[in-house]
């Protein structure tokens, strides 16, 4: 009984382990694509328009 239950105790470790991650994965994923919109966009503001930088 004690082995069948260290078992689902890993089961669920792993489990919560690889969901907390995907999450995270997703949440850097997105603040680096939202970072590199603001950073594209600063650029853009330091060249007058018409110019060969346009975002």
């Amino acid at each position: 009984m004690n082995l069948e239950a260290g078992f689902r105790f890993i089961i669920l470790l792993l489990l919560f382990g690889s969901t907390n991650y995907l999450m995270m994965l997703k949440r850097y994923e997105n603040d680096l694509n939202k970072r590199l919109v603001m950073q594209k966009k600063r650029i853009a503001e330091l060249y007058p328009k018409g110019t060969f930088i346009s975002v």
